[in-house]
């Protein structure tokens, strides 16, 4: 559970990075005002490397800590799973029970 939390604030933690790289990076590339103009018309995937490239770790980071957390809770765990009910007469067993004393 602990293990769980801390990912989960490492991924947050991990976004708030992701957004504040974004926005410097855009504001870098259009600060310059040529490099910014040839990026967006030549390369505008490199525009958005930075952040994509960090946010995939911050989601990462997010799935792992939510799925440890969903584990150690003990959600989704079924018991008894492997009970298998075998109907051995379509008759009540009292019933069964009778007309099988009736025959004899």
């Amino acid at each position: 559970m602990i293990k769980g939390c801390i990912q989960v604030f490492i991924g947050v933690l991990l976004w708030g990075v992701t957004i504040s790289v974004g926005f410097t990076w855009i504001a870098f590339c259009f600060g310059t005002v040529i490099i910014g103009i040839l990026l967006l018309f030549f390369a505008p995937h490199i525009l958005l490397f930075p952040p994509t490239f960090i946010s995939v770790f911050a989601n990462g980071f997010l799935l792992l800590g939510l799925n440890n957390i969903k584990r150690s809770t003990g959600y989704g765990k079924v018991i008894d799973s492997e009970v298998e009910w075998v109907k051995i007469r379509d008759k009540p067993l009292e019933s069964a029970q009778i007309d099988d004393n009736k025959e004899k």
